[in-house]
């Protein structure tokens, strides 16, 4: 009989273990925070800007300008080096900046696409260094091979990314 009603008084305690801990959780979610509204969805404001070559959009103070490319069939005859679509490309950027409102001198980060980097880096560092004599913007690049530029002839695309005053 005593076993009997030892093995009862244990068989209850798993049910006891249950009810404390839901007993704790009822509490722990009384004290809890009560739920904070849903933050309301942020979207910037973008502007297409209008520019005769590359794509461009505005958003606040910041100037996103997109894919222009090494060379142009309308522009010139020839591709040319890599020197040449550089200069081609940084003079076109420089033209998009001034039509938005922003210049050379507030881009911040250039992305570059460049065909045979191992080849062309430093000749297109030359060339790059006329448009950025001091303070260049933060530049990076990868490299792809010249059939894969999407246009026979190109060896190089630029977007950027600059500051509107």
């Amino acid at each position: 009989m005593k076993r009997r009603e030892i093995l009862k008084g244990l068989s209850i305690l798993p049910l006891a273990g249950v009810a404390g801990s839901a007993i704790a959780n009822q509490a722990m979610e009384e004290k809890a925070e009560p739920e904070k509204p849903a933050a309301e969805e942020w979207l910037p404001k973008k502007e297409l800007v209008k520019t005769p070559a590359g794509s461009c959009l505005r958003s606040g103070h910041l100037l996103f300008i997109g894919g222009i490319g090494g060379w142009y069939a309308n522009q010139r005859a020839e591709p040319g080096d890599i020197k040449v679509q550089i200069r081609s490309v940084l003079t076109t950027m420089k033209g998009i900046l001034e039509g938005a409102g922003s210049s050379m001198s507030n881009v911040l980060k250039i992305q570059m696409t460049v065909a045979e980097p191992n080849k062309n880096i430093p000749a297109l560092n030359e060339a790059y260094s006329e448009f950025f004599p001091e303070n260049p913007p933060v530049r990076s690049y990868s490299g792809s091979k010249t059939s894969q530029m999407g246009r026979d002839g190109i060896l190089c695309q630029v977007s950027c990314i600059a500051y509107v005053d």
